[in-house]
């Protein structure tokens, strides 16, 4: 008698499952890898896009303490603005400098959440502003 042995189990290739979960496993490992770096990059985005916004309102603050015509007193102011659909809490410190005619003042910016403590500011702006 003669055996009988089919062509085609001796061509036939293909993967094993072994190869094939090692494959998946390979896949989701790098996949969750993209995902978590991709949320670190919104986050970052997100963080970037709110200091921008707040420097913004920073330099606005001073541009108007630097415009008006009477003279900086000694002080320290807490206001609420609102800029690019939130509200953001202002605080202005204005401080003596050894010179009579200049001023320091510091303008912290932070996102407002509703608490009247500060500390939450994202964005300390400094500068300096002479009487004449």
């Amino acid at each position: 008698m003669t055996e009988y042995r089919s062509q085609a189990s001796d061509t036939q290739h293909g993967f094993t499952l072994v190869e094939v979960m090692v494959a998946l496993v390979i896949f989701a490992v790098l996949s969750v890898t993209l995902l978590v770096r991709l949320g670190d990059n919104i986050r970052t985005e997100q963080y970037l896009e709110s200091k921008t916004i707040a420097l913004i309102i920073a330099e606005n603050k001073l541009a108007d303490l630097r415009i008006k015509e009477e003279w900086s007193s000694v002080r320290n102011d807490r206001d609420t603005v609102q800029m690019a659909g939130q509200d953001w809490q202002v605080e202005t410190v204005v401080t003596d400098t050894a010179d009579e005619n200049l001023r320091r003042v510091d303008v912290l910016v932070g996102p407002d959440d509703g608490q009247s403590a500060g500390g939450g500011h994202i964005v300390t702006l400094t500068s300096y502003i002479g009487q004449y």
